[in-house]
């Protein structure tokens, strides 16, 4: 079981993966720009190793004491067995090292990806759009014809009454609103 816990590598950054089929996405507010950054740092450390986790990315807004977290799983057991049984243990890390934390977080299905450009994104949006017929309006994210200069990928997970969008830019775009950078990723060995 230690093993499990502490085996893991450091990867890109990434809000999509071809394998994954559930997402944990997280918002976090800080009360200022460094506890941010350390609460960025913290979180990427004390991530374990979980069964079924594919992917823990660490985003952080450059703008706001913001910080966004994803991580990606093979399915939906395995995303809830680690937030019913893994979860409380980094986080209470990461309170420990970083009080005052705001937390919100959708627990979503992956609905799928769409891919625009071949480039390296350095900028990711998250948008959360409430919705009763949450499927219906995944579909239609997924669908909706885009043109903006920049833009690199669209991913949808459809959560509990709300569909989350995460988008990845290049560089030189300049999304609107609040952007996050990365920080760091972590991924199973």
């Amino acid at each position: 079981m230690a093993d499990q816990l502490t085996a893991m590598r450091p990867a890109p950054v990434a809000t999509h993966h071809e394998d994954a089929a559930a997402r944990i996405d997280s918002w976090w507010r800080l009360p200022s720009a460094a506890a941010a950054d350390e609460a960025a740092r913290a979180a990427l450390a004390a991530m374990p190793r979980a069964d079924g986790l594919l992917r823990f990315s660490v985003l952080r807004s450059p703008s706001e004491p913001l910080v966004f977290l994803q991580s990606l799983w093979t399915s939906a057991p395995a995303r809830e067995h680690y937030v019913r049984h893994v979860a409380a243990s980094p986080r209470a890390s990461v309170d420990d090292k970083v009080p005052g934390i705001e937390r919100d977080r959708a627990l979503t299905e992956v609905i799928g990806a769409v891919t625009f450009a071949d480039a390296p994104a350095a900028k990711w949006v998250t948008r959360r759009l409430p919705a009763t017929d949450v499927r219906a309006l995944a579909e239609r994210e997924l669908a909706r014809p885009r043109t903006e200069p920049g833009l690199v990928r669209v991913a949808v997970g459809a959560g509990e009454g709300e569909v989350v969008v995460v988008e990845e830019w290049t560089a030189s775009a300049s999304p609107d609103g609040v952007f996050y950078e990365p920080v760091g990723a972590v991924a199973p060995v």
